[in-house]
C-alpha cells in the first residue's frame, strides 16, 4: 500500500526486505559436517599404580617425581635433564621408566598424562611422568639404575627398531620423489633442446 500525501498516492518502488534478516557473518559459518572433531582431552588425573594389588591402599607420601626428560640424552640440563649424557639414553618414554621400575620390583605410580612445565614439548611429544617410593635409594641413584635398564627393555628394543624401520622407509620415499623430480626435468630440458635444433633445420 502506498500513503496519501497531499491527495495523491505514493507507491514504494525497489526490492522488498527479506523476510528473514540476513546475517552476512553466515557465508563465513563452517559446515557441521565439515568441522573437524578433536578427542577430548584426556584426565590428566589418571593413575596406574604398580604393584596393581596396592591401587588402593597404596600410601605416596614421601614419593619422589621423576619425569622421562631427567633421562634423556637429547635434552639440555635447562630442559630437565639430570644426569650426564653419557649416563642417559635417547627419548626414553613414561611407559620406559614404569618397565624399568618393574624391573627393579620398585613401588610407583604411572601418570601417563602429566605434563613437565620446564619442557614444554614434551606435554604433547613425551608426556607422563611417574612417582617413585625412593625409600630404599637415593633419588639420583636410582635415576642412574634406571638409565641402566632402559636399554635393555624388549618394548623398547622393538619400538627403536619399529621407527628406524619407518624412518628409512619415508626417506627411500623422499629419495626416489626427488629422483623422479629430477627426471622429469632433465625429460624437459632435452625436449627443449631437440625442438631448438629442429627449428634451425
Amino acid at each position: 500500500m502506498g500513503k496519501k500525501k497531499g491527495g495523491v498516492r505514493i507507491k514504494q518502488i525497489g526490492p522488498k526486505a527479506p523476510a528473514v534478516p540476513i546475517n552476512p557473518m553466515d557465508a563465513l559459518q563452517i559446515p557441521e559436517d565439515e568441522m573437524v572433531q578433536l578427542p577430548p582431552a584426556p584426565d590428566r588425573s589418571y593413575r596406574i599404580f604398580w604393584p596393581l594389588q596396592e591401587t588402593f591402599t597404596m600410601d605416596t607420601t614421601g614419593f619422589q617425581v621423576i619425569y622421562p626428560s631427567y633421562l634423556d640424552s637429547t635434552k639440555t640440563i635447562k630442559q630437565g635433564r639430570r644426569i650426564g649424557t653419557e649416563q642417559a639414553v635417547e627419548n626414553p618414554s613414561v611407559m620406559d621408566l614404569s618397565q624399568a621400575l618393574q624391573s627393579l620390583h620398585i613401588r610407583h605410580v604411572l601418570q601417563p598424562y602429566k605434563g613437565y612445565s620446564r619442557d614444554i614439548t614434551c606435554q604433547w611429544d613425551n608426556p607422563g611422568r611417574v612417582l617413585v617410593d625412593v625409600s630404599n635409594y637415593r633419588k639420583k641413584e636410582l635415576m642412574m639404575k634406571l638409565a641402566e635398564q632402559l636399554p635393555k627393555l624388549p618394548d623398547r628394543i622393538a619400538r627403536i627398531e619399529r621407527l628406524k624401520l619407518e624412518q628409512q622407509k619415508e626417506e627411500k620415499e623422499r629419495a626416489e620423489a626427488m629422483a623422479e623430480k629430477e627426471a622429469v626435468v632433465k625429460s624437459n630440458v632435452t625436449s627443449k633442446k631437440k625442438g631448438k635444433k629442429g627449428n634451425k633445420k
